[in-house]
């Protein structure tokens, strides 16, 4: 072969390579490639200014019946799956429907986008998935004409006209798991919750049937068709606990709004079938909060499929969500491989655990908050007099009483112990796209169930060691120090500081991060670190118990000496904090060289293994083989690298103590050796000196958000 004809052949080769996943799409364009639009009640018609097919909804006979357009498939037998193309309108939301073979397989109503709204007449796309269709099959297309009711026309209201401009037919392979495909989102106007709760043997459905009503009274979740179950139980022992006086205040009638499969399981099925029946047919999804195992929504998945509902609609349109290994583990074997097969199953990470970003690998899904917490300041504030918010404060007072009769007593619980365990609600939070606004107990408190302040000027008695690294590779310690010094002035805690080190990565040149330092930025950081404690000291000062401030680097002997002596003077009545805000080595020779005696008086603090485990010359469990206190307060990244815009408020002050943590932050984020603080201003380690002024291990905040630190910075401002 010729040199040109093997260019050739290559250049063949190529273009039919790169163009194979554009074989397997087939696009067909409404308006040019679909003849038959009048097979259904009422015909389309071509609207070529917004390139669609649509109802001329003028006519008032065509109104609420389904227009029709039909099509044959020409490709290779297969799944596929299928998206359309809609327009939205924001004068109704029309449903549409899917055929082949004149058997419906699909339905979808369009997004609501309400008057005045600048997504009026856009593009609006939704994928049926792995729909199997055969050459020669008829697809059909129907729509209807819809109105919201909220826009004057002539006397009545203006109508949508069900417009649609575009099928997009991909093979699909169909094993692909839900993990492969995007997450599909909650629509007020069209979906339902339906929330399945074991209550069994766990008192923690109990506080969670609590936190998901106090959810039901705040905007976030107004307007929501929610439709709840007692008693969605499996294999488990264990005593069940009747909670029916519960699900009245929170979810209301029972019948209308809620169930009791407890003691009626097949009417329960029944209920539950007719109402997912009727959210379907309106084009909606089901969102199921299994809150237990799936024996129950196995009948009523069965039950659908006996009525005629096509089982790609079921595939499609029922998003199972389960948080709990537990719950799968106490599931019937069968019934689990029946919903699994037959729903969108979404398993999302355990709400019993905090919300670890730094977790790779072994997790069940997406992650989510921990929903448990020690302590009763939680119940306190909740069922306190003073909490305004009536609806929620009836429901947690209903809840302890309930957990009070039950004689729950389970040592693994938190419950008993006066704590709170509604970890079933990260399904909620999952569901409902909450992010930082819920992402904590605390900020779930603050926002959902009371008003009573929760927050408290309440350190541990003892006193404060800090050891930061910033010089490897993170420079979130540049803007995280003066925070901490801020935080310490302002709450009249300076003297509780006794010691502070910096660059405590003894061995910058080994980090085992993804991004690494070079000798030169790495000085450039020691020298920065330097200078900021030492102006910092002044201005936030005075610190009348620290020696000196301490760089590990260049005096490492020095600040293992200040360390061991503040481990020394330690006793029960007196004990250490160290907040452990880099690596472990300098805490470690501390404590080798320190009376161990003492260690057992001697509390570390820390947030992140990137710390624990990056040890040049301790590991973590040496750390903790030395006797000492660990408290793992959850990965403060999640609330504390945040966007700039979130420290504007400081330029409304002229004060110098917030220009330089603002100057510090700023210095952070530009510094350009790791790409992932750009654009972020990082102050997270401060988030252990926040969780320790405000209750330590005690009911300190360990989730705190910029705008936590920013109300601590200006308490005396």
């Amino acid at each position: 072969m010729n040199k040109t004809l093997r260019w050739l052949a290559l250049t063949l080769f190529l273009i039919c390579s790169t163009n194979t996943s554009i074989a397997s799409t087939i696009s067909i364009n409404a308006v040019n490639d679909v003849k038959l639009i009048d097979s259904g009640s009422v015909p389309f018609y071509r609207d070529k200014r917004n390139n669609a097919l649509g109802i001329d909804a003028r006519v008032s006979a065509y109104r609420n019946l389904f227009a029709r357009a039909e099509m044959e498939f020409n490709g290779e037998s297969g799944h596929y799956d299928i998206t359309i193309t809609t327009i939205t309108e924001e004068d109704g939301e029309p449903l549409f429907r899917l055929w082949v073979n004149n058997e419906l397989v699909g339905l979808y109503r369009n997004t609501y986008i309400g008057e005045g709204s600048s997504l009026d007449l856009q593009p609006e796309k939704h994928t049926w998935q792995n729909i199997a269709l055969n050459t020669h099959d008829v697809i059909a297309i129907e729509a209807n004409a819809h109105t919201n009711g909220e826009i004057p026309e002539h006397g009545g209201t203006a109508w949508a006209r069900g417009r649609w401009r575009q099928l997009d037919i991909t093979l699909t392979d169909p094993l692909t798991t839900n993990a492969q495909t995007a997450r599909p989102r909650f629509r007020k106007h069209s979906d339902l919750l339906l929330t399945q709760f074991d209550l069994k043997p766990d008192a923690d459905d109990i506080h969670a049937v609590a936190a998901l009503g106090s959810m039901l009274k705040h905007d976030d979740l107004s307007g929501v068709n929610v439709f709840a179950v007692a008693g969605s139980v499996g294999t488990q022992k264990g005593p069940y606990i009747q909670a029916n006086s519960l699900f009245k205040l929170a979810f209301g009638k029972q019948g209308l709004n809620w169930t009791d499969a407890h003691t009626q399981w097949q009417q329960s099925v029944l209920k539950v079938r007719d109402r997912v029946r009727a959210t379907l047919a309106q084009g909606g999804n089901v969102w199921v909060q299994e809150a237990g195992q799936s024996d129950f929504t196995r009948d009523w998945i069965a039950a659908l499929l006996e009525a005629g509902i096509d089982k790609q609609i079921i595939k499609n349109s029922v998003i199972v969500v389960q948080h709990s290994d537990w719950n799968e583990q106490k599931t019937t074997p069968q019934d689990l491989a029946f919903v699994k097969k037959h729903t969108h199953y979404q398993p999302i990470n355990d709400g019993n655990k905090p919300k670890l970003l730094y977790i790779r690998k072994g997790r069940r899904g997406p992650f989510t908050p921990s929903y448990v917490a020690e302590g009763s300041k939680w119940l306190d504030a909740a069922t306190s007099d003073k909490n305004s918010r009536k609806h929620a404060r009836a429901l947690w007072q209903e809840a302890a009483k309930l957990v009070k009769q039950s004689q729950f007593n389970a040592d693994y619980s938190v419950i008993p112990k006066g704590g709170v365990d509604f970890s079933d609600i990260v399904e909620n939070w999952w569901i409902f796209d909450l992010g930082q606004a819920a992402v904590s107990v605390h900020h779930f408190w603050e926002r959902y169930v009371t008003d009573v302040e929760l927050d408290k000027i309440a350190p541990p008695k003892g006193r404060l060691a800090i050891v930061a690294d910033g010089n490897s590779p993170d420079p979130d310690d540049i803007g995280a120090t003066p925070v901490m010094f801020g935080m310490l002035k302002q709450t009249g805690l300076s003297d509780r500081l006794v010691h502070l080190s910096h660059s405590c990565d003894l061995d910058p040149f080994r980090n085992k991060a993804r991004w690494q330092i070079d000798p030169e930025n790495e000085a450039r950081r020691q020298a920065k670190l330097h200078e900021l404690s030492i102006k910092g000291t002044s201005l936030f000062g005075p610190f009348n118990q620290l020696r000196n401030v301490y760089n590990c680097r260049s005096d490492k002997e020095g600040a293992v000496q200040d360390l061991v002596d503040a481990i020394n003077a330690s006793s029960q009545q007196d004990p250490l904090w160290i907040v452990e805000a880099g690596e472990p080595d300098l805490i470690g020779y501390a404590l080798q060289a320190s009376d161990k005696s003492k260690h057992q008086f001697v509390h570390v603090i820390s947030h992140h293994p990137a710390n624990d485990n990056s040890g040049d010359y301790f590991t973590w469990q040496q750390i903790l083989d030395f006797g000492v206190t660990e408290h793992q307060i959850g990965d403060q990244n999640v609330g504390l690298q945040s966007a700039i815009s979130e420290w504007d408020w400081i330029e409304q002050y002229d004060d110098a103590e917030l220009d330089f943590i603002q100057d510090m932050l700023a210095y952070a984020e530009a510094d350009g050796v790791v790409p992932f603080q750009a654009n972020h201003y990082d102050c997270s380690d401060a988030g252990m000196v926040y969780w320790w002024i405000t209750g330590a291990d005690k009911g300190g905040n360990n989730t705190a958000s910029p705008a936590d630190i920013k109300d601590m910075l200006l308490l005396n401002k």
